[in-house]
C-alpha cells in the first residue's frame, strides 16, 4: 500500500519543481526564444502560452500565473 501512495505524491512534487520559475531565463530570453506557459499545470488544456513581457532594463517576465520557458524546436 505504501508504494502506491508514495508514487503519486512524488510525481506531484516533481511536477511542482519543474514548473518553478527560473530566474536565469529572464536574462537568457534576450538572446533565445522564450514563451510564457501556465504555472498551474502542464496538463491544463484551457490555458495556452502568453506573450513574453519586457522590463525597461531588458529582462523578460511573464504576467501573473505564467512562467518563462525556452521554446523547444
Amino acid at each position: 500500500m505504501r508504494p502506491t501512495v508514495f508514487l503519486p505524491a512524488a510525481l506531484v512534487f516533481l511536477t511542482g519543481c519543474a514548473l518553478a520559475a527560473k530566474p536565469e531565463l529572464a536574462l537568457a530570453c534576450e538572446t533565445i526564444e522564450c514563451t510564457c506557459l501556465p504555472a498551474q499545470s502542464v496538463y491544463s488544456a484551457g490555458d495556452g502560452p502568453a506573450p513574453v513581457q519586457w522590463k525597461s532594463n531588458g529582462e523578460a517576465y511573464c504576467e501573473e500565473g505564467y512562467v518563462l520557458r525556452r521554446v523547444e524546436k
